[in-house]
């Protein structure tokens, strides 16, 4: 299969034989195409959210980004080459289990979005946030974040509590959003309702192993086989997927084709060459997209620019021409 340009067999030599390099890769995409990255995993912090939520946003050590404001971000990007950065709420995400406070932090935050989109034409994007696990007020939500506030996608959370996505009852708003052939963000989010306090992963930050299990409870469930109008994309690489679709696929050809129409970004993978490997080595090319994590990880834009070692050509597809694809907007 060719898409923009980069076969499969291209691809998976890719995963094999890709040296880390300091100063090229991406960069190229800066130098030759400047004014042209596409950003998919960009955080925004709005204010009001940020009052309502502030202890949640604390237990999730995000206390440093109070300081966020529009124009930091808008800082970064133009330092970094950054055309367009399609933003989605940090964490903990707008549900804490108030359903009115919840519904209200939703619409705060994405309307919020809306403005950057509408105060800043063709620098930002926006996956807007429900109140899962709300089914009502997520519906509803879904309809004025992508009807009227015009959203790329849809921000989902790896789980909410102990509830992972292939829970049944998170089928009707997945089902809504396979209705309307949504691109779906996929975020993993820490959890101190699964005994994982003194988990040292959880100390770093790292939490990909909740990208992992809701990918797993997805395809244990059959849902993610049922939706395959939705468009997911999971950060991180997919977590540890790349390495272990094999075993979650087991001998179905069906789930194997449904992983593996699943997009992912780049955010903490391109400065990590066993990551980086198993990425390109199972997604489908045109499924890699570039993502920062800014500003969780510091210098995310710049390191993704100059970490992996890529041809103009496919630093161009993956640094913006696949969301492009994606999200037909952005080449306008």
């Amino acid at each position: 299969m060719e898409s923009n340009g980069i076969s499969r067999r291209t691809a998976l030599a890719m995963g094999g034989s890709l040296a880390m390099a300091a100063g090229t890769g991406l960069k190229a995409l800066a130098a030759a195409e400047s004014g042209k990255l596409i950003d998919v995993h960009h955080h925004y912090f709005p204010p009001a959210w940020m009052a309502t939520f502030k202890n949640e946003i604390i237990e999730s050590h995000g206390e440093r980004f109070f300081s966020w404001t529009v124009q930091t971000a808008l800082d970064e990007m133009d330092k970094t080459g950054c055309a367009t950065a399609i933003v989605t709420c940090g964490g903990p995400g707008t549900w804490n289990g108030n359903v009115e406070v919840s519904r209200s932090a939703s619409r705060d935050v994405n309307e919020f979005g809306a403005r950057m989109v509408r105060d800043h034409p063709g620098r930002f994007g926006f996956f807007a946030s429900v109140p899962l696990p709300d089914t009502e007020g997520s519906l509803k939500e879904i309809a004025y974040s992508m009807d009227t506030l015009k959203a790329d996608g849809i921000l989902l959370w790896s789980n909410y509590e102990t509830r992972y996505l292939g829970d049944p009852g998170f089928a009707p708003v997945l089902e809504e959003l396979n209705r309307r052939k949504a691109v779906v963000y996929v975020h993993p989010k820490l959890t101190s309702n699964m005994n994982d306090a003194d988990d040292p992963l959880r100390a770093l930050g790292i939490n990909w192993e909740n990208t992992t299990r809701t990918i797993s409870s997805m395809v244990n469930s059959g849902v993610l086989m049922r939706l395959p109008n939705v468009k997911f994309i999971f950060s991180h690489g997919g977590g540890l997927l790349p390495t272990v679709a094999a075993r979650l696929a087991g001998k179905s050809p069906e789930k194997l084709k449904a992983l593996q129409g699943l997009y992912m970004d780049t955010a903490q993978t391109t400065t990590n060459p066993g990551a980086w490997g198993a990425l390109t080595g199972f997604a489908e090319p045109s499924h890699v997209l570039f993502g920062s994590d800014f500003p969780y990880v510091v210098d995310g834009l710049k390191l993704g620019l100059t970490s992996v070692k890529l041809s103009p050509s496919q630093a161009a597809a993956i640094g913006h021409g696949y969301a492009e694809k994606l999200i037909p907007r952005l080449s306008a």
